[in-house]
């Protein structure tokens, strides 16, 4: 007899009205708000340094925005996970970023990093999106 996998594996249909925001936390959930955290620490350290060196007006516009959006992104899932009683993920700090070093980069390179930043973050967010299941 030949299994097919739809005889094996039924899947399950769950809409976000079922699980909804007195749920707990799934572990795909964590997981996913987990990097972001960390991810967007890291650029809450790193763009304050670019932005104390950055002399275009322009790319200096664009750092802060970064910045604003990492910190807004930091806020909120330390509101998810404090919610759920989930501990903050020890991110990237102060002490991982030297403000008084030299200038290393060229301003152009901060916008290669911000555009690295962004395909990072779509790309981490359109595997979590189809994941998440409730609406958040």
């Amino acid at each position: 007899m030949d299994l097919q996998p739809m005889d094996v594996m039924k899947p399950i249909n769950l809409s976000t009205q079922e699980l909804d925001e007195s749920q707990p936390l799934t572990s795909v959930e964590m997981g996913k708000l987990w990097v972001t955290y960390v991810g967007n620490s890291m650029s809450s350290q790193i763009l304050p340094y670019f932005l104390q060196h950055c002399e275009d007006h322009y790319i200096r516009t664009l750092l802060e925005n970064g910045l604003a959006l990492s910190k807004d992104f930091l806020k909120r899932i330390e509101g998810f996970f404090k919610k759920d009683n989930f501990p903050i993920p020890f991110g990237f700090t102060q002490d991982d970023v030297k403000l008084g070093a030299p200038r290393l980069y060229d301003d152009e390179f901060y916008v290669h990093y911000l555009k690295y930043a962004a395909k990072a973050g779509l790309s981490l967010y359109a595997v979590a999106i189809p994941l998440v299941m409730r609406r958040i």
